[in-house]
Order: C-alpha cells, then structure tokens, then sequence
C-alpha cells in the first residue's frame, strides 16, 4: 500500500508537442519560418534577411529550401548575441539591438498569427471528444506548445494559477502544464495598463518581472504607439533558457506529475532529439516511477514508488515512437499505436460504444 508521500498527482497524463498542434492547423515548426515570412514587416524580412545571409551564404528569398528552419535561426541568433562583443573590436553598422529587436519582431509575429489561427484551431471536429476525455479523466496535460486552445476549451472562463499548476495544491481538476510558457502569459510589468478584468496572477514574486499575469481570453496586448509585446514563450532554439522562477517551478511540477503517472499517453509528439530538456525530465519521470522520488532528505522512497506507467503512444510516426521508448527504458512498458490523434479517438469512441 502507497504512502500518502507517494500520491500520484494524478492518475492519467498526457503529453502533446507541435503535432497535436499541427492536427489543429497550427505551422509545423520546420516550415515555420517560410510560413510566417509574408506577414513581417518589410523592414523586419529586410534586417532578417541579412542575418540568415550571414549564417546561411547560401540563402536565397525565393528559394524555399534555403530557408533554415526556425529553431536554428534562433540558435545561431543566440549564439550571434552570446559573443557579439567577443567576435569584433567594435559595433560597426549592425548593432546588438537590431539583432534583439529583429529577433523579437520575429517572435511578436509569430505570437500574432498564432492568436489569428485560433478561432478555426477550436472548430477542429475531434477536439471536442477529446476535451470530454481529459475532462472525465481529471488528466494532467504536458504541453510543449504555446497556444491557447486547450487553456480555454478546458477551463473556459475558470483559468487560475491551479489550472496551470502553479498554485502549492494542484486540486482535483484537470491540469495544464506548459513549460515552454504560453500566449497569453506576460510579465506584470507588461500589463499595468491593461484592465484588470482581463487578468488574473497565476504567479506571485517580489520582483514585478518575474510576477506573472496571464488573459483570460485569448489575446495580445496591443500598444496605441505601436510597441509590441512577446508574451512569455521559450523560443525554439536548441539550448534553451528556464532560469526564470515560472519555468522552474513548472518543470519541477511536471517531474512530479510524471513521475506518479499510472496512465501515459504522448499525443503526436515526436520527442524530438534536440529537445534535451524535456527528455530529461521524461528520463527522470520514468526513473522515479521505478525508484521512488527524491524526498527532501535527499533519499528516495525506495519502499512505495508508484511502480511503472503504461505508456501509449499515439503517432504515424515510428522514428518518433523509437525515441520515447529509448528514454522510457527497457522496464516501462510501452505501446505504439501508428495512428493520428483523430482517428485514435474515432476508434476509441467506437470501442465504446
């Protein structure tokens, strides 16, 4: 019998990335930056243009598989930014802040045109029996995704900070965790014009910059004086940044989900290999349900670990289903079914009925 320090925060888990995403009409992350190219201003493609270039001597407008996709162009923008001062002995034309700000019109854009994909994301026919599902499930959900469609299908006009998992107790509801950030999440210094009706704290700091604020309804803060405003999302780039509190405190929440899952299900999502943070914390995941978690002593609890989760994982893709059972190692128990979400849940339904 489980002690109660072995409390599974909930029974059932699902995981989903850029393919669930990619099922709802959303861009695929390597077409991303030919998709998104028309809608930047002439000045942004212009600046943009020269730094993909510089990178990419190759590159060519009109040549679509010069493009690189956007994770490496955010890489290498990283890297540009990393030893702009080391590299040269002085700014010269290109400045460190055309770099930033074409780097962040980049991201503002993206942001923008997620929100604009939204309204014909919800009417996506399998959505609905699926929300049903988590629903009924109380299910914890991993999002590797920014956008908002699951945010407000779930929990319509509740959102609050347990939603997201970042209230002390998780409750008893479904759960949404995102530890790449969301669309509708900015700092409170961001938002101090914004009505406040409109908002909600989903997590409390001293410092205003790491206080985070989130909509209700999905939404951009639009500047009378044209600034824009990047909600808080980590770029796709291959080493990622989670020194902020938020991003720390939901990775940590997202270990614990994982490692007390009995039920796993990854739903279109491939685990892709230059994601090394998340295969991390799916390593440790399926380690703790194996060895028991870590207690605050440092020892673990050996005695009443949760044992191994059944994991499901629902994907055409069989590459990407090789890779999730490399990380979940040989005592885990995994199941590959070579299906897309939609129809998954058609022959479930069926199987049901």
């Amino acid at each position: 019998m489980r002690s109660e320090d072995t409390k599974r925060i909930r029974d059932t888990v699902y995981v989903v990335g850029a393919g669930f995403s990619a099922g709802l009409g959303y861009p695929q992350t390597k077409s991303l930056l030919i998709e998104v190219w028309t809608r930047l201003p002439p000045e942004t493609r212009r600046q943009l243009q020269s730094i993909i270039k510089f990178h990419h001597p190759t590159f060519e407008i009109e040549r679509k598989t010069t493009f690189p996709d956007i994770e490496q162009l955010l890489t290498e923008i990283a890297v540009n930014l990393d030893l702009f001062d080391a590299s040269r002995p002085a700014e010269g034309n290109f400045k460190r802040e055309d770099l930033e700000r074409s780097k962040e019109e980049l991201l503002s854009e993206i942001a923008q045109w997620f929100h604009d994909l939204y309204v014909e994301a919800c009417k996506s026919p399998w959505l609905p029996p699926l929300v049903q599902r988590l629903q009924r499930q109380n299910a914890a959900i991993v999002s590797l995704n920014w956008d908002l469609v699951l945010d407000q299908q779930l929990f319509a006009h509740g959102l609050s900070s347990e939603s997201y998992g970042l209230s002390e107790d998780p409750g008893t509801g479904p759960l949404l965790l995102k530890p790449h950030g969301s669309l509708n999440w900015y700092e409170a210094t961001q938002t101090e014009k914004v009505s406040g009706e409109n908002l909600i704290e989903i997590f409390p700091h001293d410092d205003p910059k790491e206080r985070i604020e989130a909509f209700l309804y999905p939404r951009e803060i639009k500047s009378k004086v044209g600034r824009r405003y990047t909600p808080l999302v980590i770029p796709p780039t291959y080493l990622k940044d989670f020194h902020r509190p938020i991003f720390r405190q939901l990775w940590r929440r997202c270990t614990e989900t994982l490692s007390t899952a009995k039920e796993l299900i990854f739903l279109g999502y491939s685990l892709p290999p230059a994601d090394l943070h998340a295969q991390f914390i799916f390593r440790c995941g399926f380690h703790n349900q194996i060895e028991g978690r870590l207690k605050e002593d440092g020892s673990r609890e050996r005695h009443t670990p949760t044992g191994p989760s059944n994991v499901t994982i629902i994907n055409p893709d069989q590459e990407a289903a090789r890779r999730i059972e490399a990380v979940a190692g040989t005592r885990i128990p995994c199941k590959w079914i070579p299906k897309r979400i939609k129809d998954w849940l058609k022959r479930e339904h069926e199987g049901h009925t």
